[in-house]
């Protein structure tokens, strides 16, 4: 009998799935048609039918609301990347370059702390966010697994590496890594947020790499041949 009854239990369901309209024009028989819930008890497939598809809607929802919210986010992005790119070429030496990314990523990304470490000593005057550093020094001895790798990456730093970029500013909490080359390696910049949320692993790396080759590219402009 048991053996019988699951055959017939298939038979039903597969008839079922290819007779989902079995049930229109059978109110009576609905009504006499029960589906075990958890938290109710006993309801109709009717009531059963509604909760699902009011629960799909739901989800539908929540999705849509997030797609609603990730295209906004990046549609202010791509604007401020704009901006960005505007500045570089309105900027007329490397001097000013890095001066106008100092300042579109504070004021229009609202990053806290900038630095940039360019590998080659260049005929520059001071900038506060700007450090010279060769390739070996020591002071980017546990950067080296980042710049070979040559691409942007986000992690909590190290005290060390923190008091190296962010000498200045105690408050960083995260930081994203970004390096510069065009043929060549040029450096690296390092942007620093007082939101430790700010900058995770789990992000996106697309436009960190995207604002990378910007700028490499602006100050590329003004390098010794």
């Amino acid at each position: 009998m048991s053996k019988n009854k699951n055959i017939n239990e298939k038979q039903i369901q597969e008839f079922l799935k290819k007779n989902p309209d079995f049930f229109v024009g059978k109110d009576q028989l609905l009504t006499k048609l029960n589906i075990p819930h958890s938290n109710k008890g006993s309801i109709s497939l009717v009531e059963q039918q509604i909760v699902i598809l009011r629960n799909e809607n739901e989800e539908l929802k929540n999705q849509l609301n997030g797609f609603i919210e990730t295209a906004a986010t990046n549609d202010l992005l791509t604007k401020k990347i704009q901006t960005l790119t505007i500045k570089l070429i309105a900027a007329e030496d490397l001097s000013s370059t890095l001066n106008a990314c100092n300042k579109s990523l504070k004021d229009d990304f609202k990053i806290q702390s900038c630095t940039f470490i360019l590998y080659k000593n260049l005929n520059l005057k001071k900038h506060n966010f700007v450090t010279f550093a060769s390739k070996k020094d020591k002071s980017l001895k546990s950067f080296q697994s980042f710049i070979r790798n040559n691409q942007p990456r986000c992690n909590k730093l190290k005290d060390e590496q923190q008091q190296f970029l962010f000498r200045n500013s105690k408050s960083i909490k995260s930081c994203a890594l970004i390096p510069l080359y065009s043929k060549n390696q040029i450096g690296f910049l390092a942007i620093g947020s007082n939101d430790e949320n700010r900058f995770n692993p789990s992000m996106s790396m697309d436009y960190l790499a995207l604002i990378g080759i910007l700028i490499s590219h602006a100050i590329t402009r003004y390098l010794p041949k």
